[in-house]
């Protein structure tokens, strides 16, 4: 009868939260350099959700990082660090969730943060290549 309710309410706090109960792993320091844009320490990232493509200087891809801190926390942490490594902030929108855009030479990244149970928080990071309307239209 405990194993059923430790599941139930294993269960019950991902759906809450918005896991996908998948394969949540600490990031490797070589990872950390792979990615090349700051990351709070402790994060964990969801391998499920995580895809990246090249490394260092030209990452693109999403990164689907878990926090055990609070959003605005986790908030504050980007917005300093990424302008400290150089990167722009283009705007901040605050909802039920916060997104901060950023721009750095020819990438951008997009960073939205969500609460989740227990004064946690999760944050989905996309960087990838600018591409310009003329670029898109020229065909």
């Amino acid at each position: 009868m405990m194993l059923f309710m430790l599941t139930s309410c294993t269960t019950i706090q991902k759906t809450m939260s918005g896991e996908s109960g998948g394969d949540v792993k600490d990031l490797t320091a070589s990872q950390r350099l792979q990615i090349s844009i700051p990351v709070p320490e402790g994060a964990k990232y969801d391998k499920e959700k995580t895809i990246i493509f090249g490394e260092g200087n030209r990452f693109s891809g999403s990164l689907y990082l878990l926090h055990d801190q609070k959003l605005d926390e986790i908030v504050k942490f980007y917005r300093i660090s990424m302008r400290n490594d150089g990167w722009n902030e283009i705007a901040i929108f605050r909802s039920n969730f916060v997104l901060i855009n950023f721009d750095k030479e020819d990438r951008f990244s997009t960073i939205k943060i969500n609460h989740r149970m227990f004064n946690t928080s999760s944050s989905e990071v996309t960087v990838g290549p600018k591409s310009s309307i003329a670029e898109d239209y020229s065909e």
